[in-house]
């Protein structure tokens, strides 16, 4: 089900699963840099009894070609990627799944291809990465508070509370300096369930060198240098014609609650369903529940809460 395409002189891995009759779904990774290994393993066979899910890993991530210093890279790469995917497909239209950056990914993506797009689905995805950031801080703020770190505890909410007109990239650069101070628990940032380390243990189990899942770096690093993730998206989620769907964890950090107030004003006829035992990762904490409301959503049923209601 997986095989390598060659999209825009480089190699993607893909996995293209379910009947290619059924309606398409494409799945597109956070991180940056993550890979959509761990989607595929919890998600793959939930999605594909039901539609044609295509998850593919982003340029220059696991068991895609790496990006080496020569290579042009940025943000609009990973949009043209989509586009090339799609065709190369032979995909009319599709459904856009994004989880964390993969939304934010995914927004920039129908807004610049809209008729490709019919549907646009976010897990705990991010619009905004100076929102992201402060709020991130404040969660990281907790982390050291219960480790009994007042000092840096205040250094967070400094920094969560800084002024709005603060660089995003300063924000984003001290929170992760104050987050990776965590060690260990940086991950109860991110999981809600008794497992904080899985995705280290995914690492560890799973058949990649550990080369592989190291080209995230770069992927990453390039994609802060080009600074163009730091713009935020709020005021282009009005141009995205489509019907939406926000996927929150409720111990999640990411997508806040600001961003989410600016998204639904923008878009009020978006529907939101709020995951009770998941944090960042719904996907992985609660898979049944959330397949279940990609699926429903996708086919254009109602979800659970509104049949219930």
């Amino acid at each position: 089900m997986g095989g390598t395409y060659s999209v825009r002189g480089t190699d993607l891995y893909v996995e293209d699963i379910g009947d290619k009759a059924k309606l398409a779904l494409l799945y597109l990774h956070g991180g940056p840099g993550t890979g959509s290994y761990d989607f595929v393993l919890h998600q793959g066979e939930r999605l594909s009894r039901h539609l044609r899910l295509v998850a593919f890993d982003q340029r220059g991530v696991l068991r895609s070609s790496p990006i080496t210093a020569e290579d042009r890279f940025g943000l609009m790469d990973l949009v043209e990627d989509c586009e090339s995917l799609r065709e190369q497909l032979d995909i009319e239209r599709w459904t856009v799944l994004g989880h964390s950056f993969g939304g934010y990914l995914g927004l920039l993506y129908a807004c610049t291809y809209p008729s490709s797009v019919t549907r646009l689905i976010f897990e705990n995805s991010v619009f905004d990465l100076d929102l992201a950031a402060r709020s991130l801080l404040r969660g990281a703020a907790l982390e050291y508070g219960a480790l009994g770190d007042s000092a840096k505890a205040l250094h967070c909410l400094a920094a969560a509370f800084s002024p709005a007109h603060e660089e995003t990239s300063t924000v984003w650069h001290a929170f992760t300096e104050l987050t990776n101070g965590l060690g260990a628990r940086r991950n109860s940032l991110y999981v809600h369930g008794s497992d904080k380390d899985f995705f280290e243990h995914l690492i560890e189990n799973s058949p990649f060198p550990l080369e592989y899942w190291e080209r995230a770096g770069v992927h990453q690093r390039r994609l802060y240098q080009e600074e163009r993730v730091f713009a935020s998206l709020l005021d282009t989620i009005v141009s995205a014609p489509h019907t939406a769907l926000l996927l929150k964890g409720q111990f999640d950090h990411v997508l806040s609650a600001d961003q989410i107030h600016a998204f639904l004003s923008a878009k009020p006829d978006t529907r939101l369903v709020v995951f009770e035992e998941s944090g960042h990762f719904i996907h992985v904490e609660e898979p049944d529940r959330f397949a279940a409301e990609v699926i429903r959503f996708a086919v254009g049923e109602p979800s659970q809460s509104e049949e219930e209601a």
